[in-house]
C-alpha cells in the first residue's frame, strides 16, 4: 500500500473513531447504557485497526517522508486523534459521575432496607417491622 493510501485510510479510521466516540457521549448523556456495549466493541476493533495502520506507516519504506512532504497530513491526523482523546476523556468523566450517582443511590436504598427487616409473628408468618422512627419502647 502506498504512503498516501495509508494516510487516507488512517484519516478515515480516525474520523470514524471520532464519530463513535460522539455516539458514546450521546448515549451516556441520554442515559442509554444498554446500547453502549456493541458500540464499545466496534470502537475496540477500530482501535486495533488504527494500531495496525500505525505499524504499517512506521514500517513503510517511505516513512521518512512522513516528517517532510507529508507533515501537513500527519499534523491533521494528530489533531484528529487529539479530538478523539478529548471526547473520550469527557465520556469517561461523565461515566464516572453517573457511576458515583448510582453508588450513592444504592447506598441510600441499602440504608432504607436496613431500617426495615423481617421477623416472624406468633404463628410463624413473616412480618416486616420498622426499626426506624416511630419505634417506642
Amino acid at each position: 500500500m502506498t504512503l498516501d493510501a495509508l494516510l487516507t485510510h488512517q484519516k478515515s479510521q480516525l474520523e470514524l473513531l471520532l464519530d463513535i466516540t460522539g455516539q458514546e457521549l450521546d448515549l451516556i448523556v441520554g442515559r442509554k447504557a444498554l446500547e453502549l456495549p456493541p458500540l464499545t466493541e466496534h470502537k475496540q476493533a477500530l482501535l486495533l485497526e488504527i494500531q495496525a495502520t500505525d505499524a504499517q506507516l512506521a514500517g513503510h519504506a517511505d516513512s521518512a517522508l512522513l516528517h517532510s512532504s507529508h507533515s501537513e497530513r500527519v499534523a491533521e491526523l494528530r489533531a484528529l486523534l487529539q479530538r478523539c482523546q478529548e471526547q473520550n476523556l469527557v465520556a469517561e468523566q461523565l461515566l464516572e459521575q453517573s457511576l458515583a450517582g448510582i453508588r450513592q443511590l444504592a447506598n441510600i436504598l441499602s440504608r432504607l432496607h436496613e431500617r426495615q427487616s423481617m421477623t416472624y409473628d406468633q404463628k410463624g408468618h413473616t412480618k416486616g417491622i420498622s426499626k426506624g422512627t416511630g419505634f417506642k419502647v
